[in-house]
């Protein structure tokens, strides 16, 4: 275990009396700590902007002699790789997510509903928070990282419960969450004026070059490259300006970061269908119109025929159950997100799903085989974020056809709706 990743027996005491609802300023009573260990897991899901650890507790209880055993989920920013972490330094990923975890979630909890683990401890290095697989939570998509409909209605309910939570706290202290929690919000992981060679900047242009490398493969496409070539990157960096602080819709704070491996589905002892979810990873959290995070969960784990099937009765419901949260809080949707109002962000905002869907999923949607290029090697991650992307995204695409598949329907939905359908104009 790394030296900055210790606990000391004082902060292992003082996250097992929060995690036992015990009083924390009582240091003398209530249990003595056995043994704690710090281990890291395979089997929790791997992020590239995180290392994941169970911490494992041995209690002895007082009161009854009792030896008590509590596991908790951790992340830390990756260990051991220099490149990954300069890269997460310059994007502030980690101390975002314990700001969130800190000063925004625990409000927002009282305030409307849980839509996240519950955390016990953060600081600048390590996140601990209760291990949702202990009460049957696990994540809902294989690994072609779709949703079903009953999955998706589940999350958004949850999602409806973060926004409105959001805008019923800022009731409360009658201030913009921007205003009270800055460092929350910040924007990440599209930032506007920075300087071209900005991390997030070439990490978007290199994707929309492996992007445009995929749609010269695609046959249909042949005869109109050059036009599609020419406009495609321009199309694809509307998402810096559609994630700003919005001066015409209402804003409330969002997850920002919405694929199925950030979705934690509970389901009952019987039945498959889920029967709550918890969001989790809130590294890329801002403050914009909630119709982002909506747009963005009901595209990247779906498939353009789910959509044509299903969206306008999966955004009806989330719009019913953000109603129903506030109307609990004793306010009216109309004063934040009239109706049609709702519906004129969704027009507007629609291509952000997409232009997610592909920035996200040439990444996460790669076969285990090249994924393990990435990590097998200290040079791995640098690599892909500059020299070999293209290399390793074609290899993909040419020899996995669930990543072909996946990468086609969206590439195709996209160039269709929002590339193409201005030449035709």
């Amino acid at each position: 275990m790394a030296t900055d990743l210790e606990l000391s027996p004082t902060e292992i005491r003082g996250l097992c009396q929060r995690y036992l609802h015990q009083n924390i300023s009582d240091s003398e009573s209530g249990f003595d700590i056995v043994s704690y260990k710090l281990k890291p897991t395979s089997d929790a899901p791997a992020g590239y902007l995180g290392s994941h650890f169970y911490l494992r507790v041995t209690l002895k209880l007082h009161n009854s002699e009792e030896i008590k055993q509590l596991t908790f989920f951790s992340k830390s920013a990756p260990q051991g790789n220099a490149s990954r972490m300069e890269y997460l330094e310059d994007f502030g990923v980690f101390q975002k997510e314990i700001a969130v975890y800190q000063h925004v979630l625990p409000e927002l909890h009282k305030a409307c509903a849980e839509v996240a683990p519950k955390c016990y401890y953060a600081d600048k290095n390590l996140l601990v928070f209760e291990n949702l697989a202990d009460q049957g939570y696990r994540m809902g998509a294989g690994r072609d990282g779709l949703l079903s409909y009953e999955q998706l209605h589940c999350c958004l309910k949850t999602l409806a419960a973060l926004h409105a939570g959001s805008i019923i706290m800022e009731q409360e202290t009658g201030k913009k969450l921007n205003e009270t929690q800055p460092k929350s919000v910040v924007e990440n992981a599209y930032p506007s004026d920075v300087p071209p060679e900005n991390l997030r900047v070439v990490n978007f242009l290199n994707s929309c070059e492996v992007l445009k490398e995929f749609v010269k493969l695609i046959p249909k496409y042949q005869t109109k490259l050059d036009y599609i070539l020419q406009n495609f990157t321009e199309k694809m960096s509307y998402i810096f300006e559609a994630v700003k602080t919005s001066e015409v819709y209402t804003n409330t704070l969002l997850h920002g970061d919405l694929w199925a491996n950030n979705i934690m589905f509970q389901y009952g002892k019987y039945g498959e269908s889920p029967l709550q979810c918890r969001l989790v990873d809130f590294q890329l959290a801002r403050y914009a119109p909630p119709v982002l995070d909506v747009l963005t969960v009901l595209t990247i784990p779906t498939s353009k025929a789910f959509r044509d099937a299903h969206l306008s009765e999966l955004l009806s419901d989330y719009y019913r159950f953000m109603t129903e949260f506030l109307k609990r809080a004793g306010l009216d949707i109309a004063r934040f997100i009239p109706e049609q109002s709702f519906y004129k962000s969704v027009e507007e905002f629609r291509s952000i799903g997409l232009i997610e869907s592909c920035l996200f999923c040439h990444l996460v949607m790669l076969p285990p085989s090249c994924t393990q290029k990435l990590t097998s090697s200290a040079d791995g991650f640098s690599d892909f974020f500059s020299k070999k992307r293209i290399e390793i995204c074609l290899e993909a695409f040419n020899t996995d056809e669930l990543y072909r598949n996946r990468m086609l329907d969206m590439i195709q939905d996209f160039v269709d709706q929002f590339v193409l359908n201005d030449e035709k104009e």
